[in-house]
């Protein structure tokens, strides 16, 4: 019975990130229609995407830290309340400010969610890898789902995918207020705070590396967040594009990378994926035509799923800290990358060219290529982890 007990809060919380993340591609498809009926340009409309991963990235770092004084269940569940209250808030809402100002909030719900269910899956699971690769590939399925539900539900309105976000995450609150537990619960982790965070940033390992995945994130959300605006589609076509997209994602990061990690270590891979994930985006910026750039779009996602599981299986092996104030640390970067991608892209989109966001995407992760091949003097690790 405590086995099954384990496994069911395993499997609602891989189910909460799935809906979670279905929260932030929702909008990708209807991004268009959005910036038609209220009457933004790109860069506006571009701040629903910034908004949210702003505040998120920005609060990653106090959700893990309160994490470790409060719980990890605790934060997820008042995460999810908060993200059920604003979803409901965007569909209300009549105008550009008022829709960023809501996803803002949004993405202060969900920081306290992504700081902390990580944590939980690998503490109620028995294999570190797999926890990690089952919580990428919801990741993945939600970003798959979520540009599918928001371009179906968008044909008819906008507001509508706003409304189903609402109504599921409150689903998935119930669902982890309920049937989630913490494995330690009984037993009071060492609250940690700045000195501990000034630690984990003086770390090389884990620094060098958390600025490789936020270089990598940049590009990750131009493909995201920007392609819906240039692809030239409808709301619907657009959800079934990155309905493709999402797929190959979540097989990048529950499968290929758990086969490849099976015989290569993730530092050893990155370099590799990440050249590839260069060269997609590269590809975006000269490819002539709407079928091309939907099929590098789509495979696109195998590399990003790639990535995505390997920098997280890596960043939390490297880190000699606390789970969960080394996932905030990391999520904090790899998110303020995010959270540049979409208002920077808009911008280099009209000001420069359409396509031009792509060539700053792959120099960018080019970038995080030589940081993930510099190697941290030995000397100095000592002294780091004691910090």
């Amino acid at each position: 019975m405590n086995e099954k007990k384990f496994t069911k809060a395993r499997w609602i919380t891989i189910a909460a990130t799935f809906l979670a993340f279905m929260g932030i591609g929702i909008v990708d498809p209807i991004l268009p229609t959005i910036a038609e009926q209220i009457g933004a340009n790109h860069w506006q409309v571009e701040m629903l995407f910034t908004a949210y991963i702003l505040t998120m990235a920005i609060m990653m770092i106090p959700a893990g830290i309160f994490a470790s004084r409060f719980g990890d269940k605790r934060m997820m569940v008042f995460g999810l309340f908060i993200v059920t209250v604003f979803a409901l808030l965007c569909a209300l809402s009549n105008g550009i400010a008022s829709l960023s100002i809501f996803r803002a909030g949004w993405g202060f719900g969900n920081s306290m969610f992504f700081a902390t269910a990580m944590t939980l899956l690998i503490a109620l699971s028995k294999d570190p890898q797999k926890a990690v690769g089952y919580y990428e590939a919801a990741i993945g399925l939600g970003m798959a789902g979520g540009p599918l539900v928001g371009g179906v539900l968008g044909g008819y309105s906008w507001r509508f995918p706003f409304f189903a976000t609402s109504i599921l995450i409150l689903a998935a609150f119930c669902l982890v207020l309920f049937f989630v537990f913490e494995p330690n619960g009984k037993q009071k982790r060492k609250p940690v705070g700045m000195s501990e965070l000034k630690g984990l940033f003086s770390y090389k390992p884990f620094l060098t590396s958390a600025l490789a995945a936020m270089l990598y994130y940049y590009g990750f959300f131009v493909v995201l967040a920007y392609t819906p605006l240039i692809i030239g589609l409808n709301a619907i076509q657009i959800g079934f594009v990155f309905f493709g997209w999402g797929l190959m994602l979540a097989y990048g990061s529950a499968i290929l990378s758990h086969q490849l990690e099976k015989k290569f270590l993730p530092k050893k891979i990155l370099p590799y994926s990440l050249l590839i994930f260069a060269i997609l985006l590269a590809l975006l910026f000269v490819v002539p035509s709407t079928p091309l750039l939907i099929t590098v779009v789509i495979v696109s996602g195998l590399a990003s799923g790639l990535n995505n599981a390997l920098f997280t299986s890596y960043v939390m092996e490297v880190s000699p800290y606390e789970r969960s104030i080394t996932s905030g640390g990391y999520n904090f970067l790899r998110w303020l990358g995010a959270a540049i991608a979409p208002v920077l892209s808009g911008l280099i989109g009209q000001g420069v060219s359409a396509h031009a966001p792509f060539l700053v995407a792959a120099v960018l992760s080019a970038g995080g290529i030589g940081l993930m091949l510099m190697k941290p003097k030995p000397a100095t690790l000592e002294t780091e982890m004691s910090a």
